[in-house]
């Protein structure tokens, strides 16, 4: 039997094992689990699987013995579905539910996540004639990362006011979402009435503007804070930048740092102060830390463009490991009291 030591499942990252375990269990198997994946993840998973090489008999074993640690046979034993819903209500009172009654319209809005399978580009190319109310409720409908690219996309004279209904958006009948997704799908929809669905906010339009980069986020809230500055400043104060890793915890910003490949961090401190760029060595291994601030010292310039999809990278992962309970986002404690 294999010996694992505890080092080699540390220095693999969740995408990384998740890959190895799907190569592992062959091409039948793996393709039953990607069908249970919304799109992004498949193409998060088919880049990592591509890039997985040198895999010895010893990472194969740990990411199976991590995988049957976690889950075991037969683990779950109940129905996804309603123990979920009933987590939601115990965890956040009878409004859970909404969480995840919104969820669940997935299931039913089939013409909108044919969507996510096209190129930001083409969506945005779809929907450049369309009311900014019907492009607010789309992109709130998505994930944060892929509407932000579609944002960028759509004409900018629409941008500012897509963003501002976005977050003005609180609820929707789902009888709309599946209107909409009549006009997409071209078929007939059978939702009727139901609850109000919880979609978009200031929170949603702060998640986009994110991650839509090149100056379209500052010029989107000087723009609506024109007329609604109380909006922009809802917007602003639930944005997070790349600065604001500063505001997180030391543990938390080693979390992140485990999670970040090396080559990304260089880039996006390229694009740093000398204040950030010491913080994160500070939270490195001597080691580590000296190898990157010679990379830094060695290194020639890097196009704004690839300073801002670095750090763009760095903001996803905060968000995706808060989201995980993995770090506390700065501010976070407020949550809890």
């Amino acid at each position: 039997m294999v010996e694992i030591e505890e080092y080699q499942e540390s220095n693999l990252t969740g995408l990384e094992k998740a890959s190895i375990l799907l190569l592992a269990l062959g091409k039948d198997s793996a393709t039953k689990v990607l069908a249970h994946l919304n799109p992004r993840e498949v193409q998060q998973i088919g880049t990592a699987m591509t890039d997985v090489s040198e895999v010895s008999h010893t990472d194969i074993a740990s990411v199976m013995q991590s995988f049957m640690n976690e889950f075991g046979e037969d683990a779950l034993g109940v129905n996804p579905t309603e123990y979920a819903q009933s987590l939601m209500v115990d965890a956040l009172g009878d409004g859970g539910g909404g969480l995840m009654d919104a969820a669940l319209l997935g299931d039913q809005v089939k013409g909108l996540e044919a969507l996510k399978w096209m190129h930001p580009a083409t969506i945005s190319n779809m929907l450049k004639n369309e009311h900014p109310q019907v492009i607010a409720i789309v992109l709130s409908y998505f994930e944060p990362d892929l509407s932000a690219e579609i944002l960028a996309g759509i004409p900018e004279r629409f941008q500012s006011e897509v963003v501002y209904r976005i977050a003005t958006l609180s609820t929707i009948q789902p009888r709309a979402l599946f209107d909409l997704n009549d006009v997409l799908e071209r078929a007939s929809s059978d939702g009727e009435g139901g609850k109000l669905a919880t979609i978009g906010g200031e929170k949603r339009a702060a998640e986009i503007l994110n991650l839509v980069g090149s100056g379209i986020d500052t010029k989107v809230l000087d723009d609506i804070a024109i007329e609604h500055e109380d909006v922009s400043k809802g917007i602003q104060d639930k944005m997070f930048v790349f600065e604001d890793i500063s505001g997180i915890d030391p543990r938390g910003i080693q979390t992140l740092l485990g999670e970040v490949p090396n080559d990304i961090l260089k880039v996006a401190l390229k694009g740093a102060d000398q204040k950030m760029t010491e913080l994160i060595l500070s939270n490195m291994s001597k080691r580590q830390a000296e190898m990157l601030r010679e990379e830094l010292e060695m290194s020639g310039p890097v196009k704004l463009s690839d300073v801002e999809d670095a750090q763009r990278n760095i903001i996803q992962t905060v968000r995706r490991l808060a989201d995980e309970d993995k770090l506390m986002m700065p501010g976070g404690a407020e949550e809890f009291v």
